[in-house]
């Protein structure tokens, strides 16, 4: 039997498989835009909450694993129901930054607490930790508000740790309410 070769396609097939290939990509981007948005919900509320209750009651601390353990359940939940965009490369690379922070939060938490450090140290490392997967999920899913999300926490984290410690807890909790408002406005976005 005889090779056939395929005749090339035509100018107009070339012009449809190129549009349909943007549409893909817009789609995927409109994926990542949502799923990124209800993350920012997700734990910008527990930011404001846990970081809101800190500032003005003392033992506010012992609300953070309830909700922190919900946010990293609701997190996966919701990255299980994106469906396909997991199955991709560029998801499972997403999805494998992520359930690798979650493994290191939780050991860094327990060499933390192993060590009896201060809360206010833990905080700022496990936030520029955060800051970090950000800007790789940013790198990643090539999501600018991620990307500028990473450089806010890292500044406001550093800036308010070392140079107004007082205004660490309400700085952290404002920065919690600013990020379920961007999230908020990234989930009902329908432009790219």
């Amino acid at each position: 039997m005889e090779y056939e070769p395929t005749p090339p396609p035509t100018p107009d097939e070339a012009l449809a498989s190129l549009a349909e290939a943007a549409r893909e990509k817009n789609r995927a981007r409109g994926l990542y835009r949502r799923f990124s948005g209800s993350i920012f919900v997700i734990w910008g509320s527990i930011y404001a909450l846990a970081y809101g209750a800190g500032c003005f009651w003392a033992a506010a601390e012992a609300i953070w694993l309830p909700l922190v353990l919900a946010g990293f359940a609701l997190s996966f939940w919701l990255g299980s129901r994106m469906g396909s965009f997991l199955r991709s490369s560029t998801g499972r690379t997403f999805r494998n930054l992520w359930a690798a922070f979650g493994a290191a939060y939780f050991l860094l938490s327990w060499g933390f607490a192993g060590i009896q450090t201060p809360e206010y140290l833990f905080s700022f490392v496990i936030n520029l930790f955060i800051a970090y997967a950000l800007l790789a999920s940013a790198a990643i899913t090539a999501q600018p508000t991620l990307f500028r999300a990473s450089v806010v926490l890292a500044l406001i984290d550093t800036l308010f740790f070392s140079l107004a410690p007082a205004w660490y807890c309400p700085a952290m909790a404002a920065l919690g309410i600013l990020a379920v408002v961007t999230g908020l406005g990234m989930v009902r976005s329908r432009a790219l």
